[in-house]
């Protein structure tokens, strides 16, 4: 079966564009990251993120910001197809950047 690319900057497919498998994945994962956990019924409930119950506490920037990183690595790692690891996390100014390790030969890096 043969991806659709999905551009998130402008919100709009582009049925005509070839897609890779690398591609497929990162938008997999962007798409996991905007989804809110529990909220859509076409998604199981292991698919998406909530990070409410972490930020609607009074809790220190760090733990916070510790405990979202834990979650993103674990759903994508464990939802993902070809992620070996996800490493080399940075927040700055409200926004993470991260590497995605794959076993098809090439890294991705988000920023989110």
């Amino acid at each position: 079966m043969k991806g659709i690319k999905f551009t998130y900057e402008n919100n709009s497919f582009e049925p005509d564009k070839e897609i890779t498998e690398l591609e497929e994945l990162k938008q997999w994962i962007q798409l996991l990251i905007i989804t809110e956990k529990d909220k859509y019924k076409i998604y199981n409930s292991e698919f998406g993120m909530d990070f409410s119950d972490i930020t609607s506490y009074r809790l220190p920037r760090s733990v916070q910001v510790s405990e979202i990183i834990r979650r993103l690595k674990r759903s994508i790692v464990q939802g993902a197809d070809h992620v070996v690891d996800v490493k080399d996390f940075t927040f700055d100014r409200g926004k993470f950047t991260f590497t995605v390790v794959t076993d098809l030969g090439e890294d991705v890096v988000l920023h989110v």
